[in-house]
């Protein structure tokens, strides 16, 4: 029962399960065997109060922290397993999801006029908008990232139209008369739409993992009104075969 004994324990049990290569890989499995045990402790826990509240009685504090000392019931640790499994796979899955998502991001450094701005972009290979005259790609980007350099209320008027596809209240607006472009595109399950994109100076991209930067002077920035991650992880949808065509020019 000793706090070293214990330790002695999960080392010879890390030892056993994933045997030894060297005292740093060694180290992080006996720090993710903490990580994993006292995460299945604390559902096990937790579900055991949560048990508690509706076979008892309404109870003082001092009734759970009594609890709390008070055995776990085999057959309730047993069922409890397969939770934990679901829960842990879960867990495992969204890690996975996320990393190779992050693993295809790009910092994008966005030339339009006098400004100059960065935002993370997702590397996609499925979006293949392009201007139908120009055959221009089209990366596209949060209009909220355009919201620290507009005038008061002219961000709520451009997202106004925007969102409700106003093309006639396109002639209206002054700020970058002639960067504007309409590009047709269509959704499944929608009717054609036209994304209103405005042209940039140029852009820099330099993806993950990469200190390289490619510059892009040819390149639409197609206005979303809507975020396009629910986690806030990038702000730009980037066609890939622009940069793949881009590095095919330089070479």
């Amino acid at each position: 029962m000793h706090p070293a004994g214990k330790f002695i324990l999960s080392v010879l049990i890390v030892w056993l399960g994933f045997g030894f290569v060297s005292l740093v890989v060694f180290l992080q499995q006996l720090f993710m065997f903490y990580v994993v045990s006292f995460l299945m402790a604390g559902i096990i826990v937790g579900m055991d109060m949560m048990r508690f509240s509706f076979l008892e009685e309404p109870a003082f504090l001092k009734d759970y922290a009594s609890m709390l000392y008070s055995p776990l019931p085999y057959l309730f640790v047993l069922l409890l397993l397969p939770v934990i499994w679901l829960i842990m796979q879960g867990m495992n899955a969204a890690v996975k999801h996320r990393s190779a998502r992050r693993g295809k991001m790009a910092e994008v450094t966005v030339v339009l006029g006098e400004y100059r701005f960065k935002a993370a972009a997702l590397m996609d290979t499925g979006n293949q908008l392009k201007d139908p005259v120009t055959r221009t790609s089209v990366i596209v980007m949060e209009l909220q990232l355009l919201k620290p350099i507009l005038a008061r209320g002219e961000f709520e008027k451009w997202k106004h139209m925007i969102s409700h596809q106003k093309i006639e209240e396109l002639e209206k607006v002054n700020k970058w008369k002639n960067r504007w472009k309409l590009v047709p595109y269509r959704t499944a399950g929608h009717d054609m739409k036209m994304m209103f994109a405005v042209k940039p100076d140029y852009i820099e991209v330099q993806e993950d993992q990469s200190t390289r930067t490619e510059k892009l002077d040819t390149i639409l920035l197609g206005l979303d009104p809507h975020s396009l991650s629910s986690t806030g992880d990038f702000q730009m949808i980037f066609p890939v075969d622009a940069l793949q065509s881009s590095k095919g020019n330089s070479a």
